[in-house]
């Protein structure tokens, strides 16, 4: 499973820059739309375009690997198919 930082990331951002930091924020300074990021910050994306990533990566000063990291889920708590 793949989790999300964006929101980590934003704080961090928010607290170098001193102002309040939102997916609307974000959306309007980089041109990636609000329900993209929604659906990339939720973890529900089944494909995110490379463009957005760079873009966020770019714009939170991070890596990919800042971005997003992979989380292994114990076999017990996993969903079964």
């Amino acid at each position: 499973m793949m989790r999300c930082n964006i929101y980590h990331l934003m704080a961090l951002k928010a607290q170098r820059e001193r102002r309040r930091i939102s997916l609307s924020t974000i959306a309007r300074e980089t041109g990636i739309s609000r329900y993209t990021l929604s659906v990339i910050a939720s973890g529900r994306a089944k494909e995110i375009p490379v463009r957005a990533v760079v873009d966020l990566c770019v714009y939170l000063q991070c890596n990919v690997g800042d971005l997003f990291e992979i989380v292994t889920i114990p076999d017990t708590l996993a969903p079964k198919p």
